[in-house]
């Protein structure tokens, strides 16, 4: 006997529309967290790097470490 006896054309159920549509949001969710993650990392790496030698990358003011524009 056929395990598969009522599903003949590609239709989906209602439900399982709406259980597709969850799951995928949460992935794009999820993916979008993963990259603002690892950007979030990237730029903090970048601006270590840029703040140890001395070319000044970036503008943005940190509290205590203000060296060559603060004066």
């Amino acid at each position: 006997s056929p395990c598969r006896a009522g599903t003949g054309p590609k239709e989906l159920q209602p439900w399982l529309l709406g259980l597709t549509a969850v799951v995928v949001f949460l992935f794009i969710v999820f993916v979008l967290l993963l990259v603002n993650r690892l950007w979030q990392i990237r730029m903090r790496r970048w601006d270590g790097d840029a703040s140890r030698t001395h070319l000044g990358g970036g503008d943005r003011p940190k509290a205590g470490v203000g060296g060559a524009g603060s004066g």
